[in-house]
């Protein structure tokens, strides 16, 4: 499971490095604000002003924290696991990505993987795989047997 928020992190970083970084700031705006009100605007509109900016502040976090979800879902996920046999291995050059087809029972699945997984491979190797449920890029990959 830390292999799986690793992987996910390494590839997202910057965008959590900003959400933290938005959280970070609009909760400060919140605390500031709230001192500020029951400092000096003790009264109904003071407060009712702090509601206001606490309500779009909170509603600011929400759209960028759904935003990135909605980007990155695998982030809500747990990830997936496969054991199967290799059935192809194919190369996109157009997206620039290496594929590999495992079956498992009736069901074939086509993940995406690095160049030197795809390399190490090879058809009727029987692997158990670690992946992102969405993007279905492979985490770990482990040979459990081969065709030789």
């Amino acid at each position: 499971m830390v292999d799986y928020y690793h992987y996910l992190w390494s590839t997202t970083w910057p965008n959590m490095v900003v959400l933290i970084l938005i959280w970070a700031f609009v909760l400060f705006r919140i605390g500031w604000k709230v001192q500020k009100t029951f400092r000096s605007e003790r009264d109904a509109w003071g407060f009712l002003v702090l509601f206001g900016k606490t309500v779009i502040l909170v509603s600011i976090l929400g759209i960028y924290t759904q935003l990135l979800f909605l980007s990155q879902p695998d982030w809500l996920l747990q990830p997936g696991y496969l054991q199967g046999l290799v059935q192809g291995k194919t190369y996109d050059s157009v997206s620039r990505s290496y594929c590999l087809e495992v079956r498992t029972g009736s069901e074939q699945k086509q993940l995406y993987v690095d160049e030197v997984v795809y390399e190490k491979l090879k058809l009727d190797d029987q692997v158990k795989l670690m992946y992102l449920p969405v993007r279905k890029e492979v985490i770990r990959c482990e040979r459990v047997g081969s065709s030789i």
